[in-house]
């Protein structure tokens, strides 16, 4: 039987256990090797999605909240300086012109209602609507904030590879699926070395597919990779990238760009849920 593990992006773990999420990605793979008429050649597999949900922060933002006992929106903390800059940099990541879009103005950002975003922020997010279309901060923001805690928080994001690295140990996976933040936990993961090894020695995952990935403008955040070098994965593993063009997370692009080893693959995921992991 084949084994695969999936690596969830937030919105999947909002509230979904390991069993329902499991069950869900495997309808749809399933179903699509129905469609290709190649499930006879892969034959019988199991897909394993464990949930994090039990290990991130139960204080989510206002634009993305885990679990059922989630803060209610009016206690939601305001953004701090350092989460600022970290919001700042990956929305001028995002869209670097907008920066020039910026209205510099005393009062601008400061008339937009109260909501717990700077006026920076507020000013930066209308600029990159301007730029990139609008309503595309409002689909940004709950991964931005949500990846910060992952990123940022070094007990988070160990407590989320952990729960990544047993699957793979107790299903002894070889092929992994990662969806949206889920590619930053497992191309992290890879960096780290901490992907546990066949039982044979050499690479324990060689097949790694990355869906709705951010990694082209959240890799150059601290902890995950090295500006200026290119994407890349360990040898022997094989990197396929499904991007489709309008999911808003990866700005209709595939990452071969800025990385190398990986093959894009260009997907029609529709315009109104282009990022879904289905």
């Amino acid at each position: 039987m084949l084994q695969i593990v999936g690596v969830h992006g937030i919105r999947q773990g909002a509230s979904a256990t390991t069993a329902e999420l499991s069950g869900s990605w495997q309808e749809s793979l399933e179903e699509g090797l129905a469609d290709s008429g190649h499930a006879a050649a892969v034959g019988p597999l199991r897909l394993t999605v464990p949930s994090y949900q039990g290990v991130y922060p139960k204080t989510a933002t206002r634009y993305m909240r885990l679990g059922s006992d989630a803060a209610d929106p009016d206690e939601d903390a305001p953004v701090d300086e350092e989460e600022e800059a970290f919001i700042l940099q990956a929305l001028a990541a995002y869209a670097p012109s907008a920066e020039a879009e910026e209205d510099d103005s005393p009062m601008a950002g400061r008339t937009l209602g109260a909501g717990r975003l700077t006026p920076r922020l507020l000013r930066r997010a209308q600029a990159v609507d301007r730029v990139a279309g609008k309503g595309v901060t409002d689909r940004l923001l709950w991964l931005v904030r949500e990846a910060h805690g992952y990123l940022r928080h070094e007990e988070t994001g160990a407590a989320v590879r952990a729960e990544v690295k047993a699957a793979l140990a107790a299903t002894g996976a070889r092929m992994v699926i990662a969806h949206s933040l889920g590619s930053v936990v497992f191309y992290d993961m890879l960096s780290r070395g901490e992907v546990p090894a066949a039982a044979g020695g050499g690479p324990g995952v060689v097949s790694l597919i990355t869906c709705g990935s951010p990694l082209s403008w959240l890799a150059v955040r601290k902890g995950i990779h090295t500006a200026g070098v290119p994407l890349s994965v360990p040898a022997g593993v094989e990197w396929t990238n499904l991007y489709a063009p309008n999911d808003p997370v990866n700005k209709g692009g595939g990452l071969s760009p800025l990385a190398v080893g990986v093959t894009d693959i260009k997907v029609d995921n529709g315009k109104l849920n282009a990022h879904d992991v289905h």
